[in-house]
């Protein structure tokens, strides 16, 4: 088993990483023993592995279930009050605990329904998808959409712990799989090479990745992020960098209301946007943009963006709730390793980032 640690003071938990380690549960949670506990999922989730972290979660207290629709576009007001309702029917006071069994979606929920419910309880992540585990599940941002803004409405409610079992992902269909992947080669142009070069040279999406391999990789990936996390925990600067492709990721999937794009998915195009933008201005060179976009390929399909009204991605843009003073910000690459985050993109070159965009889509059928 690999262990991250977040240090984060009075608010510091670990990531626990490895094959298996949800039959450790009541091992890695121990100082939770005795709570009255609530795990959230969905039906599709709990009926493939709910039998993997029931009987371990009713070792450590009485426990109760409650299921969320799936889909981002339930990650609402609808649904965080039905969770709120359910944690009054289990009687959750405020020692209760709450465990997110799920993706994203299930963790941003869990998460903010924690963070509201009686001011605050104690949560716990069981990420199910590669994207939570190398994403939502670090870091303490949960949250719900708004209908014109992703994550738009949330807090900051760091978990108790973070317990990731690779053996969970074998279930995944190939395109969640590699949505989660999008996620990992973000890190890897983000901050470490080795993970970079490593993505590179992977099976599409991951597939028939030797387990040592998978584990290296989402430990790598949260090894990053947890250290960002660690010097900026509320975003008032660095924990900017984290949003690499997010920008314009976000107004794509705002713009089909998530139907159309998986998050990783839409990311990937954000990679790709962004990255011509910093080649644009001639903070990343040719063969560097080649690198990160052909990385981005790599990973497999993605959804046409060539039909979509470059009017309202730009509206979608400002909307984005890093954008300060009506300027945009936007993370750019500037070499595999490092990025930089400038607020002074202007809408032209968010209009010719999409048009590569639609090129590049065109020359990759």
């Amino acid at each position: 088993m690999i262990e991250i640690p977040v240090e984060l003071g009075a608010r510091r938990y670990a990531v626990s990483i490895g094959h298996g380690v949800c039959g450790l549960l009541p091992e890695i949670l121990s100082s939770f023993r005795g709570r009255r506990i609530v795990v959230v999922s969905n039906s599709r989730v709990w009926s493939l592995h709910g039998p993997r972290v029931e009987k371990p979660l009713r070792a450590l207290g009485p426990l109760s279930r409650a299921l969320v629709p799936d889909g981002e576009r339930h990650k609402s007001r609808e649904t965080l009050n039905a969770l709120h309702d359910a944690f009054l029917d289990a009687r959750l006071s405020r020692d209760g605990l709450v465990v997110a069994f799920g993706g994203g979606v299930v963790g941003d929920l869990a998460g903010f329904a924690a963070a509201t419910y009686m001011r605050g309880l104690d949560w716990i992540v069981v990420p199910t998808t590669l994207l939570a585990m190398v994403d939502s599940a670090v870091g303490g941002k949960v949250g719900i959409n708004h209908p014109r803004a992703k994550n738009l409405i949330g807090a900051f409610h760091q978990p108790g712990a973070v317990v990731a079992d690779p053996a969970l992902l074998a279930t995944l269909p190939p395109r969640e799989l590699r949505s989660g992947v999008y996620e990992v080669l973000k890190c890897g142009v983000l901050g470490d090479r080795a993970l970079f070069k490593a993505l590179q040279r992977a099976p599409q999406g991951l597939a028939g990745w030797e387990r040592i391999d998978t584990e290296n990789a989402i430990a790598s990936a949260c090894r990053i992020k947890a250290e960002v996390v660690e010097k900026d925990e509320r975003e008032g600067g660095l924990r900017r960098v984290l949003n690499l492709g997010h920008t314009l990721g976000h107004a794509l999937e705002a713009v089909t209301r998530y139907r159309r794009f998986t998050h990783g998915e839409a990311v990937g195009w954000g990679l790709v946007g962004a990255g011509w933008i910093s080649r644009r201005r001639g903070l990343l060179s040719e063969s560097a943009f080649d690198a990160v976009a052909g990385a981005v390929d790599h990973l497999g399909p993605r959804p046409r963006v060539s039909d979509l009204s470059p009017e309202r991605i730009l509206k979608a843009v400002g909307h984005d709730k890093k954008a300060r003073g009506g300027r945009l910000t936007f993370v750019l690459p500037t070499g595999v390793g490092r990025v930089v985050v400038r607020d002074d993109v202007q809408p032209a070159e968010i209009e010719r980032a999409l048009e590569v965009m639609a090129a590049r889509e065109a020359l990759l059928g």
